[in-house]
């Protein structure tokens, strides 16, 4: 397997395609690619006398371009880089994960002037374009940590996941490879603090291709700029699909160069897939993973007919072992637990400044999603373990009513969740999103005729705004909060 490193990184770049081409841009301006190579430079001599190997630095969550290239640099430094949570100060997210990581260093960014502190040291960092002044390991760091990656913590309390530099990047130059050749401009609005969003990144440190980088999940404003940019590749969660997609009625615009997307982080059915494709005319791509596995875990390539595309979340990616287990601990051929390992798994999750590394007695790590094979060896979700409704000892699946619930007219997406209860133990609460309020009452009378009788909501709440994570994902505390306070 190749080995590359943060410098390696550019210096492929470098060899390949370094030009006064556009790298990165964002709403302040853009680094060409000479110009992110010599300001990568430039970091790495500023922080050299401040950072060492193992050296925490929590750095501010800001979507911008210089974003990248400072984790760049403190991962090139043997650092270990963490970008915070966008809904929380620096201090507050110290403050949720004290017990478990101790941080070196701050690098934030205040009046537009980037700076790292450490105690009462303070330096401003100049940004600007300087030759290479040290050594740095041409070899990815293998058996220690380079990044954090504080989970999303849509169900519970974060965990911190250790992953390391040769296993991050090697996994990005293989998804490169698989699927990422043919971009040529793309729209990322994905959080930096996210392994979707900072994963997609240095793929692009890696291939030279521009990303138009944005702080904000406005569609209309999304539209605007891949269309001033002539975006040819979108990778998202699935309701930001959706949102695109009125977005687009609504508001027309020349989105004619968009060509290829990625959908992952969520639930959708295949004919909301469809539907993305036909509306936004683009060849889309499943994709399903995480933070424990630097990103993907298995994927549909382009290639495939859009019947199985459209079918599940792809086959396993290349160099992972993807098997199902039951509640015993043994392979199920056709349904059961996800659980992988391969190249790609995390160092583990860091607790009270340790590493712990669940594997059961095969090795394998697990998921806590279900999942089952179809006839074609396409993985399809069927939802998570923890998230299993037991109905008066019926197992129902949130994932498989939400599939059934979004294909009512007028609907968008659907989160099911499980709701106690004194008679069945546990009922079903959904929370729906609609294009207009109006179709409120034609959605209620549909739901019978597409669900169970046990699968029927007995929490109800029918919106045009869906509760999301900064990541994009449902946020399910919020909307089982909700659901509740909906009956009270």
């Amino acid at each position: 397997m190749e080995k590359v490193s943060s410098l390696s990184c550019f210096a492929r770049m470098q060899k390949r395609l370094i030009s006064d081409n556009p790298l990165f841009i964002d709403k302040y301006g853009l680094f060409t690619q000479k110009q992110s190579l010599e300001i990568f430079y430039g970091l790495v001599n500023e922080l050299s006398s401040l950072i060492h190997q193992g050296d925490v630095c929590l750095i501010a969550p800001y979507s911008r371009k210089e974003t990248v290239l400072i984790v760049a640099a403190v991962v090139s430094l043997k650092g270990i880089a963490i970008v915070g949570d966008p809904k929380q100060t620096l201090e507050q997210f110290i403050n949720d994960i004290k017990d478990d990581v101790v941080i070196n260093h701050l690098i934030g960014l205040e009046d537009n002037y980037w700076f790292i502190k450490n105690g009462k040291t303070y330096k401003r960092l100049s940004l600007s374009e300087q030759p290479l002044a040290v050594p740095l390991s041409k070899v990815a760091a293998k058996n220690r940590p380079s990044f954090y990656f504080a989970t999303s913590g849509s169900t519970g309390k974060c965990n911190i996941v250790a992953l390391s530099e040769y296993s991050l990047i090697n996994h990005m130059v293989r998804e490169i490879d698989d699927t990422g050749k043919n971009h040529v401009m793309t729209y990322g609005c994905l959080p930096m603090n996210h392994i979707f969003g900072l994963g997609l990144y240095l793929q692009h440190l890696l291939t030279a291709r521009s990303a138009f980088i944005s702080d904000t999940r406005n569609p209309i404003y999304a539209l605007d700029m891949i269309e001033k940019y002539r975006c040819s590749f979108i990778p998202n969660v699935p309701t930001f699909f959706y949102m695109l997609i009125e977005a687009q009625k609504n508001n027309p615009h020349d989105i004619s160069f968009l060509k290829y997307g990625v959908i992952a982080g969520g639930s959708y059915s295949k004919e909301q897939f469809l539907n993305i494709e036909n509306e936004l005319g683009i060849t889309l791509c499943s994709s399903y993973g995480m933070s424990e596995a630097c990103t993907v875990i298995s994927n549909a390539q382009y290639f495939y007919p859009a019947e199985l595309r459209s079918e599940g979340v792809g086959k396993p990616f290349d160099g992972v072992n993807v098997v199902l287990k039951d509640d015993l601990g043994l392979v199920n051929k056709v349904t059961g637990e996800i659980c992988f390992k391969g190249y790609n798994l995390m160092l583990g999750y860091v607790r009270n400044n340790k590493l712990e590394l669940p594997l059961d007695k095969d090795g394998f790590f697990h998921t806590g999603d279900i999942g089952k094979f179809d006839e074609n060896g396409i993985l399809h979700i069927v939802g998570r373990k923890k998230d299993i409704i037991i109905r008066g000892g019926e197992n129902l699946s949130p994932n498989y009513i939400e599939e059934k619930i979004v294909k009512i007219k007028g609907v968008l997406d659907a989160c099911v969740v499980g709701i106690d209860d004194e008679k069945y133990g546990e009922t079903v609460g959904a929370y729906i999103l609609v294009d207009d309020l109006k179709n409120i009452e034609s959605i209620k009378s549909s739901l019978p005729n597409v669900l169970l009788k046990r699968e029927m909501p007995t929490h109800l709440i029918i919106s045009t705004e869906m509760p999301l994570l900064n990541n994009g994902k449902h946020d399910k505390i919020a909307i089982r909060k909700k659901l509740y306070e909906e009956v009270k």
